[in-house]
């Protein structure tokens, strides 16, 4: 079942992302400080990210569990929405662009747009393998630093891991309630982890971008799914995670208040912060799919802009570092500063305009590529048994109706 309001936390998630990247490094004076500080909170988005996809995933395991082809139909479906983007991504990014750098007509402007990505680009050729195979947080935590245009991907390496695996542990735990189980595993292994690499002396990068690290985000959207499965006990677990939502925010404010911000470089903020950040997340997450259609919220929520993001949100995330360096060339914020006379106006209306570029490129991509792809969804249908398709005979004909069910296999074998 589509939920609008899904698809606007889907869309906060993404603009928080964007204005996150789309922000200068902390500078300025007193506001516009204030300000930056508060944009570059905008990687929690990430965290919400993860959520959503447990919770989305798992619901639709869980519906198609003993459904015909239940792998394959999975598998089928998230390479087809997965896969297209991210490789043509690659495959510009890896194989084109050096070949077009070697052009005459187009290695100046090149340089010029994109001088920061083409200065990373030997380093992301030299390591390009953990990337076509979604390694790009391993290969982050096993160097220890940031990497390029393609630093963002990291998350994509721990959902697909997620995608990877998750099924089979919902194929094979069949009860609900050891899923549940498993579920809070995740949830209490996760942090734990997390400290005891830091305690081990690993640089803060590691626990923050490798799979088993952040599962418990994923593992807290999975068990929302689980647990909404009783509609008699929504109102209680909505209860129970406003109260745990609320404290959460009380200790991530302690955190903050602590140390003058979110200190991902200590081992507290490391163990707890994401843990509770990832709770704040299920309930948003929570609340937002048990809203009712045309309710004030609802509408707030799935207002056409958030929920347009929402439906772009995975070619913007995907696509939109890789022009960050040109939008700063084409409006930079020294110039938009001489324009307006303001650092902080300079910042939203960079930020604005970048985030209103990088919509417009992912709907391209949506609409030239990626929903040609989708389509192909058809011949892997999620339905637990094939459907009838009632042919009507006609008024004049006494012959009588003949039910032709068709699964999604004998479609496949039609479609070849």
């Amino acid at each position: 079942m589509h939920m609008p309001a899904i698809d606007g936390v889907r869309g906060i998630a993404i603009l928080l992302v964007l204005v996150h990247h789309f922000t200068p490094m902390v500078s300025g004076n007193h506001l516009a400080r204030r300000m930056l500080e508060t944009a570059h909170l905008g990687w929690i988005g990430v965290d919400l990210f993860f959520v959503l996809s447990g919770f989305l995933i798992t619901a639709i395991l869980l519906k198609t569990r003993n459904g015909e082809d239940y792998f394959l139909n999975f598998y089928a479906r998230r390479t087809l929405r997965i896969f297209p983007v991210y490789y043509i991504a690659l495959t510009v990014l890896l194989l084109a662009v050096p070949v077009l750098m070697q052009m005459p007509m187009l290695q100046q402007s090149i340089a010029t747009y994109f001088g920061k990505i083409t200065k990373d680009l030997p380093t992301m050729i030299d390591g390009q393998s953990w990337l076509w195979l979604y390694g790009t947080n391993i290969k982050i935590a096993i160097v220890g630093e940031r990497w390029g245009a393609v630093n963002h991907f990291w998350s994509l390496a721990v959902e697909e891991h997620f995608y990877l695996v998750w099924p089979l542990v919902v194929w094979f735990v069949s009860s609900r309630t050891n899923l549940i189980k498993v579920c809070l595993v995740c949830i209490l292994g996760a942090p734990i982890l997390r400290g005891m690499l830091m305690l081990a002396g690993f640089d803060s990068v590691v626990p923050y971008v490798l799979t088993p690290c952040r599962v418990d985000s994923l593992a807290f959207g999975a068990l929302l799914s689980v647990l909404i499965m009783d509609p008699s006990k929504i109102a209680r677990w909505m209860m129970h995670f406003r109260i745990l939502a609320l404290g959460s925010v009380t200790g991530l404010v302690v955190l903050v208040a602590h140390y003058g911000r979110f200190n991902r470089d200590d081992l507290l903020t490391t163990v707890f912060g994401y843990s509770l950040l990832a709770l704040v997340s299920a309930w948003m997450v929570l609340a937002a799919s048990q809203l009712k259609p045309g309710a004030i919220i609802t509408r707030a929520v799935a207002n056409p802009v958030l929920t347009s993001l929402g439906k772009y949100s995975y070619g913007l995330y995907v696509t939109h570092m890789f022009f960050a360096p040109a939008y700063t060339k084409l409006f930079g914020w020294n110039d938009l500063v001489k324009l307006t006379g303001s650092y902080p106006a300079a910042i939203v209306i960079h930020a604005v305009l970048a985030i209103i570029c990088s919509w417009a490129i992912a709907w391209v991509c949506y609409h030239a590529m990626e929903k040609h792809f989708l389509r192909l969804k058809v011949f892997f249908d999620y339905r637990r048994a094939a459907q009838p398709v009632v042919q009507e005979a006609a008024e004049e004909t006494p012959a009588p109706v003949r039910a032709i069910v068709i699964s999604p296999r004998q479609a496949m074998r039609t479609a070849a």
